[in-house]
């Protein structure tokens, strides 16, 4: 008996229906697993106690009145929804300092001239 086209796309087929369910075997383990595990951090969730609110930290900046402070922060919260305010520098520091320091990494390894 001779291997004929038709028997190679037959067998094709059969190794592409066994590769297809192999695939949904694994899909299905990972999906129990990730069950399991979702179960068990929701367990550990009702289990675990309340975290306390988080404690806002006092500004930074002293020449800035604390009222001042709160209605910049209003604004700017009306205008841009709900972000927090990481940090309130002064208007003389500025971004020089770092460009300034990229500049001298950056030139650090330019290649230097024949020896």
């Amino acid at each position: 008996m001779t291997y004929t086209t038709l028997n190679a796309v037959r067998d094709i087929l059969i190794i592409y229906g066994i590769v297809i369910v192999v695939s949904m075997l694994v899909a299905l383990v990972i999906r129990g697993i990730v069950m399991v595990l979702s179960r068990h951090a929701e367990k550990e969730a009702a289990n675990a106690p309340a975290k306390p609110a988080p404690v806002a930290p006092a500004p930074m900046i002293t020449g800035i009145p604390h009222e001042h402070l709160a209605v910049i922060t209003a604004a700017i919260a009306t205008m841009l929804g709900s972000h927090r305010i990481i940090r309130i520098e002064t208007p003389e520091r500025g971004f020089g300092w770092t460009a300034e320091a990229r500049t001298t990494h950056h030139t650090s390894h330019a290649p230097r001239g024949s020896h």
